[in-house]
């Protein structure tokens, strides 16, 4: 746990942008330098890019996938993206020529991208994790997609765009048909990270598949999603009955996932409570 805890400290809770005290004023150690009438898209500093790239690590790796690196380039499409949408105020992955601030490289983005609003740098990235309002999970499955490798990220005053649809890494698909991503992962997982769906990835078929959780061995109610394809790896998305609020430190949730064949998984979820401001 003491290590689970000094990853979190490290690798997720110093990547939040902060906010800085100057004299009696509070501000944001982030905020964007462009302009959404003019179409000056502003720049996204390269410690605020590093924040975001070893965010995203934090939870790939967390979750046993290989990490990603940021590319300058793909960073300048993404953030030329972010400033469109900024300046119509609108999410699209097919950016229409007629729209302020067009350009082909933030069309190209926005085709391969991750979009939000209201979420921006590091946020962005938990939010897509997160993927509160998606029954497939489509964002969480291209932020833990195993073979990829080079992203580009972008953000404005509203808007964020994560350029996470890339498969340029060596593929080996026979290791994710013996191992799979999970979220919340096997393993010590800060509480907050308990996300409302659960998710368990795997090159395997997901129909008729069983999921079981078990705390203090009572059995936690859950609703399982239809599984639908097309978004990273297969993928089963379930929604499981449980107040995460009153989960204390310590607490284990036990995992079964059946699936044809009576092919079993099983594993682990040990929750851990910690906040770095307090000693």
């Amino acid at each position: 746990m003491a290590l689970g805890k000094e990853n979190f400290r490290i690798n997720y809770y110093n990547t939040r942008i902060a906010k800085l005290q100057d004299g009696t004023k509070t501000i944001s150690e982030y905020d964007w330098s462009g302009d959404a009438k003019t179409c000056k898209m502003g720049v996204v500093p390269n410690y605020i890019q590093q924040k975001v790239e070893d965010r995203i690590n934090y939870f790939r790796v967390s979750a046993g996938v290989p990490p990603i690196y940021l590319d300058s380039q793909l960073n300048d499409w993404c953030q030329r993206a972010a400033l469109v949408m900024e300046s119509n105020n609108k999410l699209n992955h097919e950016i229409p020529k007629i729209w302020n601030c067009f350009s082909p490289e933030a069309a190209e983005a926005a085709k391969f991208s991750l979009l939000t609003q209201n979420a921006t740098t590091t946020l962005a990235v938990t939010s897509f994790v997160a993927d509160q309002t998606h029954p497939t999970l489509g964002n969480r499955r291209w932020m833990l997609y195993p073979f990829s490798m080079v992203w580009g990220h972008g953000s404005t005053k509203t808007k964020s765009v994560i350029w996470a649809l890339d498969d340029s890494r060596t593929r080996d698909t026979l290791f994710y048909t013996a191992n799979f991503i999970a979220w919340p992962y096997n393993g010590y997982v800060h509480k907050m990270f308990l996300f409302k769906k659960w998710s368990f990835s795997i090159y395997a078929d997901m129909k008729d598949a069983q999921v079981t959780m078990m705390m203090n061995k009572v059995a936690i109610p859950l609703k399982l999603e239809n599984a639908i394809e097309g978004y990273g790896l297969p993928t089963l998305v379930w929604t499981p009955e449980l107040d995460v609020a009153k989960l204390k430190e310590g607490d284990k949730i036990d995992v079964t996932i059946k699936l044809k064949g009576n092919k079993t998984y099983y594993y682990s979820v040990k929750v851990f409570d910690y906040n770095p401001e307090k000693k």
